[in-house]
Parts: structure tokens; C-alpha cells; sequence
């Protein structure tokens, strides 16, 4: 069982005698549980990982450093103090709000998200390595085993994406990635949008950065071609469909993850309808006409 908060603050040595101190749930981890701690007038998150996110391909050591290094880059929060031993992270509290998917989609916000991405895609190497092909295979594996309601059709879609990941393994960006840009992680501080919550980052391909974006905030073709211009300054025919397919990747990728939880985490969270919500964004994603073309252009990206 995780640590509970009380135990998590009486752990960490920088606040033994303080004299002021208190704690304050915040809702929204699924797989962690979170707290603003507020410590003679200074403000903290307390991230206590709750069981059994490993079968979700977490890794709080990789979490940690990974943290440090997008602070490093101006986007990330602070870290105060890592306990590995009961994998509690705390880092500074980051005040601000988290742009509704509309805000977002709007020029201005937008181009403020992609100045963030590039400051850590830029920056210094994460630890470890993220791809989306075998996170997916992974989730497969572990829905199998623990019994999830799994889609008849999930073989014959998994087929299909391999088509993707071959169309795609010539033109990766492998840079610091994030994967896992919905919007309670991004919070606008007034001068920057900063990240947190990097869970599964690892060094990765932009392109999946971007589409796990696009798919968080709802973007239209018109909006994706915004992004792409924003980030690249340039929209060409392999650069969006390599952002398309992406992006029918990474609605799959939500849909499994949803699927891990079904079984294994134990929570009220409805793990089975957002799982149903993604497959069926999937589905229409993968039955799009213009799909065939994308394969055949991905690679000029």
C-alpha cells in the first residue's frame, strides 16, 4: 500500500520542526495521489505513486531524473526532494491554471505550448527511451493477463499499426519527449506554459509528442497544420501525415491505457468508458480515407 501523506511529510528532512504546515488533497491522478503542501509560506507537490503504475511502464527513478532535467530547460517543476525507497517525488508547486482544450487550440496559447516543447526537446537527454509501438504492445500483454474487456478487434487493429510503425521508422525525431501532454500537465504561470507530471518521458520522436497534443486538445486538420507550422515553420505533405498517423497511434495508446487500469487499479474512475471513448476516436482515425496516402508520404517528412 502507498505511504499516506502524513507518513510521506514526516519523511522528509528539510521539514522536521517547521512551524508552520499544512496539507491539501489535489484531485485529478489516476495513478498517483496528490497534495499541495504548504511549508512556512513556501508551496509544494507531494506525489505519492500509487500501486502498481510499473504495469503501466512508469518508472519513478526515470520520472525523477527526467523531472530535473526539463526543470533544467525552464518547463519542468523544481524538485525538492526524491524518496525512492516509497516513491513519493515533491517539487515545487507551480501556480497558475491549466488551458481548457479551446484556449489551447487558439493561435497565441498554441504558440506559447510549442515554445515549451522546444525548450525541452532542446534540452538535455533524458534517461531512457519512448516508443509508443511498444508501449502498445506492452498494454496488450498486460490487459491479456489481467482479463480486460479488450475490443474483438483489437488483433486486426494492432496489424494496422505495425503498417504505421513500418511507414514511420525512417523519420523519427528522437528527442526529450514528454508523451503525455493532456491538459491538467500543462499550466499556464502567466509568462510560460509550463509541464509536469513526466511519468513517461523518455527520449522519443517529436512527432508522437505532437499527436499526443493534438489528440489531448482536439485538434482539427486546420489546427494541425497550425501546430506544424508553429513548431517547424513549414507544413509539408510528410510532416502532417506523419503527424496524422501519430496521432491514430496515440488515441490507440490512450485506449489501452484506459484498459490497463480496468482491472488493476481499484478506484471509482470509469476506466472502461474512456477506454471505449478512445477506441471508437481509433477506429474512425484508422478508417480515414486518406490514411493509405499518409503511409506512402510519412517517410519525406
Amino acid at each position: 500500500m502507498p505511504i499516506t501523506i502524513e507518513e510521506a511529510i514526516a519523511r522528509i528532512p528539510q521539514w522536521a520542526g517547521v512551524s508552520e504546515r499544512a496539507a491539501a488533497f489535489l484531485p485529478g491522478g489516476i495513478t498517483n495521489s496528490n497534495y499541495r503542501v504548504d511549508v512556512d509560506g513556501e508551496s509544494f507537490v507531494v506525489r505519492i505513486a500509487g500501486n502498481d503504475t510499473a504495469l503501466f511502464g512508469i518508472d519513478r527513478q526515470r520520472e525523477y531524473r527526467c523531472t530535473v532535467a526539463a526543470n533544467k530547460s525552464g518547463v519542468g517543476p523544481e524538485v525538492f526532494v526524491f524518496l525512492p525507497d516509497v516513491e513519493v517525488l515533491v517539487t515545487r508547486f507551480i501556480s497558475g491554471h491549466s488551458p481548457s482544450a479551446a484556449e489551447m487550440a487558439r493561435p497565441a496559447m498554441m504558440a506559447r505550448a510549442v515554445e515549451s516543447m522546444h525548450r525541452y526537446h532542446r534540452g538535455g537527454a533524458f534517461q531512457g527511451t519512448f516508443s509508443p509501438f511498444r508501449v502498445l504492445e506492452q498494454y496488450v500483454r498486460i490487459t491479456r493477463r489481467y482479463h480486460a474487456p479488450l475490443p474483438p478487434d483489437v488483433e486486426q487493429g494492432h496489424r494496422r499499426i505495425l503498417e504505421i510503425e513500418g511507414a514511420l521508422r525512417g523519420g523519427a525525431l528522437i528527442r526529450p519527449c514528454h508523451n503525455d501532454l493532456w491538459g491538467p500537465n500543462l499550466i499556464d504561470d502567466g509568462a510560460r506554459i509550463r509541464i509536469v507530471d513526466w511519468e513517461y518521458a523518455g527520449m522519443g520522436d517529436v512527432y508522437f509528442d505532437l499527436a499526443n497534443f493534438s489528440v489531448h486538445h482536439g485538434l482539427s486538420d486546420t489546427q494541425d497544420e497550425a501546430l506544424l507550422r508553429g513548431y517547424f515553420g513549414e507544413v509539408r505533405d510528410g510532416g502532417f501525415a506523419r503527424l496524422k498517423l501519430m496521432k491514430i497511434v496515440a488515441e490507440l495508446r490512450e485506449a489501452l491505457w484506459y484498459m490497463v487500469g480496468v482491472n488493476v487499479l481499484r478506484t471509482d474512475f470509469d476506466f472502461l468508458g474512456a477506454a471505449t471513448f478512445h477506441f471508437e476516436r481509433y477506429a474512425r482515425a484508422l478508417d480515414d480515407r486518406r490514411v493509405p496516402a499518409w503511409l506512402g508520404q510519412a517517410t519525406s517528412a
